[in-house]
């Protein structure tokens, strides 16, 4: 809709006005006798034609009263008319004052006239309050309305009746009037093809952003709930698929968003899933790095790595595939600023050589208009841009975002580079029909300045886009249904050679202020390198180490954290400390009491805590601070998940004296992994041999002396006599020992 400033309610702002409209009115009587000779000649109208309703003093000074009267064209029946043809207009008019609006009179005013250059049609767009409107139409009165209420008035327009000829897009206004003059004006376009002649159409593609919000990488259950709501009914995402399933847009496509809602147990979002996966597997759809990373401030670090365990080939949920007619080389820096040629060369070296570029980048340094399409040379090749047409990428904002940033262009985002404050309005700034005409429009007039060789354009809604689903289907529709536009998908425009022209060069190095900077992302990166190499200790397991640990430090990096940098900084240091406590607090020395080494070789004992949900194969190193303690070796073992497990270290002793030992955990591949443990050993080399002669010289004494102890005291007093066993006995003779003799008889002689 068309938006009025808010006028000065106090007497005194308001007598201020009166003067300043006073000395514009006069101003504005020069300027309607000398317009002609001051626009260039297309643009102005012709000199004997008089505007339909010029503003007077009287229109001026009733433009000071409080607050506005809104204007907007809702409907045009035929968008483009034809000989024959009966036009209906349709505007809503909306009393924004604080005080009744009765007594007012709408007016529909058409130029017979065609604009035939670009220029032209933003200079009427552009136009104010009270500026000339011109051509001859219909009027009719507007209800009385209360504040803040709404009406339709209606029109039917004959273009037979002003004999307009040619082909082009012609002038449309439609009026308020009050008493003293103009009160709100609405001005769109009504294009008019008198001849209906065969025309070559110009190809036009749109692309559209499926991303995900910021989320807290600390709350994956926060995160979820953030998905599923941006996925619901009439939101962003939402919004975002219905546009995708009835009109021909291209995808880029963050493959995380779509792993975290294909493993979800919402059955909404799984539906959502379902579908966007359906209707982008019907158009050219691209990839973007997974988390969506921030191109330029990888760029600008200096020191990006591109493996594939990198921020730029980072994990993403739920290990989901990318399906094999996706496309992986699409690149797409933060929208609203124009990226430079560092980050050019980036996103070629990762295999990502077409590159979106918008907020006015490469523009075309003649007059007219040239294919969207610009070759750059980078030190890592050459890539193909993709330049956005952003006069017609506004007015497609303008009448179909939602968002409280809609109409993300150049002159709206922020000079920082990322999104301006959130206000939300939940309105569009113009109606679609408004779009739909000013799109006409402008196509119109570039087939008519190259009708047989008209350029391919695109238009890019950037990652905020909430598309009123309704509105965007209903202009993309109109503009597929005209000759002169052949609606298209991305692809065919990146298959298209560049034109020889000359645009303008980009930069060599502009980071833009909000993006992260060189030394927060060097910081990330390092983290991530740590994250990466502490892995290994999981061996065959280690994704399950380092993939969480990189998806959690590339959040800070996401596009979308542009638009808090306070946040942002929050999250880097959150992630960062998280980070390093998992590095450094997994695998940890449990502290130990002093140890008494007795002997030449053997192994020193080193308990080592292991907190993660893996086993971890680690190698323990002992460094002695005096040489009569010496290593034999390192020693490496596995120790299971959340347990304890002593790792024995073989040393040698070739001294005696106290030696104080660090103890250190490395990775298989021999890095570090956190803070040296030290504990103090008392070596006492020999010892062992000689406490063992020791020993047994005592056991051989204690020997030698029982058996001279016993030797020594004889027969034993206490020892039983025959008299004491007779006793015993009752006074029965102990039985005779019987003799072992052989007794021998002589034998007899007979």
């Amino acid at each position: 809709m068309t938006q009025h400033p808010d006028i000065p309610s106090s007497p005194a702002p308001r007598r201020a006005a009166r003067r300043a409209r006073s000395a514009g009115a006069a101003l504005l009587a020069v300027v309607a006798l000398v317009g002609s000779a001051v626009l260039p000649a297309a643009a102005a109208p012709t000199a004997d034609r008089t505007p339909a309703s010029a503003p007077s003093a009287g229109a001026l000074r009733a433009a000071a009263a409080d607050g506005t009267v809104d204007v907007s064209v809702t409907e045009i029946s035929h968008p483009v008319a034809r000989p024959g043809d009966e036009v209906t207009v349709r505007a809503s008019v909306t009393n924004g004052t604080d005080e009744v609006l009765d007594g007012a009179q709408a007016r529909l005013s058409v130029d017979y006239l065609a604009l035939t250059s670009r220029v032209q049609i933003a200079a009427w767009s552009e136009s104010g309050l009270d500026d000339p409107v011109y051509g001859d139409g219909d009027s009719t009165d507007v209800p009385r309305l209360e504040p803040g209420e709404s009406a339709t008035v209606s029109f039917t327009y004959d273009p037979a009746a002003a004999a307009p000829q040619g082909f082009g897009a012609r002038r449309l206004a439609v009026t308020v009037d009050g008493a003293a003059g103009r009160l709100g004006v609405a001005r769109s376009f009504l294009v008019y093809d008198a001849d209906a002649a065969e025309r070559v159409p110009l190809k036009l593609s749109v692309l559209a952003a499926v991303t995900s919000p910021p989320t807290d990488p600390s709350d994956p259950t926060g995160a979820a709930l953030e998905l599923a709501q941006q996925t619901a009914d009439g939101q962003r995402l939402d919004g975002v698929l219905e546009v995708a399933e009835k009109s021909p847009v291209s995808l880029a496509v963050d493959p995380d968003l779509m792993g975290s809602a294909a493993e979800s147990d919402d059955p909404e979002l799984q539906e959502w899933y379902e579908r966007m996966l359906a209707a982008a597997g019907t158009t050219t759809t691209f990839t973007l790095p997974d988390h969506d990373p921030d191109l330029a401030a990888l760029a600008h670090g200096g020191r990006v790595a591109t493996g594939s365990h990198s921020f730029l080939r980072a994990p993403r949920a739920g290990g989901w595939s990318v399906p094999d007619t996706w496309r992986t080389d699409l690149a797409w820096p933060a929208d609203g600023v124009v990226p430079d040629l560092e980050t050019f060369a980036l996103a070629t070296k990762v295999g990502r050589s077409n590159v979106v570029v918008g907020a006015g980048g490469l523009a075309y340094d003649g007059s007219g208009t040239v294919t969207g399409r610009a070759n750059v040379r980078t030190p890592s090749g050459l890539a193909r841009a993709v330049v956005t047409d952003e006069t017609l990428t506004q007015a497609f904002l303008s009448a179909t975002d939602l968002a409280p940033t809609a109409a993300t262009t150049a002159a709206q985002v922020s000079q920082e580079g990322g999104p301006g404050a959130e206000a939300g309005s939940g309105t569009t700034a113009t109606t679609a029909a408004e779009g739909a005409q000013r799109l006409l429009a402008e196509t119109a007039a570039i087939v008519s300045q190259a009708p047989f060789d008209p350029p391919s354009l695109s238009i890019v809604a950037p990652r905020s886009w909430t598309p009123d689903a309704d509105a965007a289907n209903a202009i993309l529709d109109t503009l597929g249904q005209v000759d002169w536009i052949s609606p298209t998908t991305l692809d065919a425009l990146l298959a298209q050679d560049p034109p020889a022209v000359g645009r303008t060069p980009l930069p060599e190095h502009a980071p833009a202020k909000a993006e992260l900077s060189p030394q927060s992302v060097n910081e990330l990166e390092r983290a991530r390198d740590a994250v990466v190499t502490f892995s290994s200790v999981a061996g065959a397991q280690d994704d399950l180490v380092w993939q969480p640990g990189v998806a959690r430090l590339i959040a800070p990096l996401a596009v979308a954290r542009r638009a808090d940098p306070g946040l942002r900084e929050q999250v880097r240091r959150q992630v960062l400390d998280e980070s390093n406590a998992v590095v450094r607090g997994s695998l940890t020395v449990v502290p130990r009491q002093d140890i008494n080494f007795i002997t030449d070789v053997g192994n020193i004992p080193v308990r080592v805590r292991n907190g993660l949900d893996v086993d971890a194969t680690v190698t323990v190193v002992l460094r002695p601070d005096h040489p009569r303690l010496t290593i034999d070796e390192r020693a490496t073992e596995t120790v299971p998940a959340g347990q304890e497990l002593d790792v024995q270290v073989p040393v040698r002793a070739i001294g005696s004296g106290d030696v104080e030992v660090t103890a250190q955990v490395l990775t298989p591949t021999g890095a570090r992994i956190n803070d040296d443990s030290s504990f103090q050993v008392r070596v006492r080399a020999g010892w062992e041999e000689v406490g063992t002669w020791i020993a047994a010289g005592l056991v051989a004494l204690l020997f030698l002396a029982g058996i001279w102890r016993t030797v020594r005291r004889g027969r034993s007093p206490n020892r039983a006599t025959r008299e004491d066993v007779e006793e015993a006995l009752g006074g029965v003779p102990a039985a005779e020992p019987t003799s072992t003799a052989t007794s021998t008889t002589a034998p007899t002689t007979s």
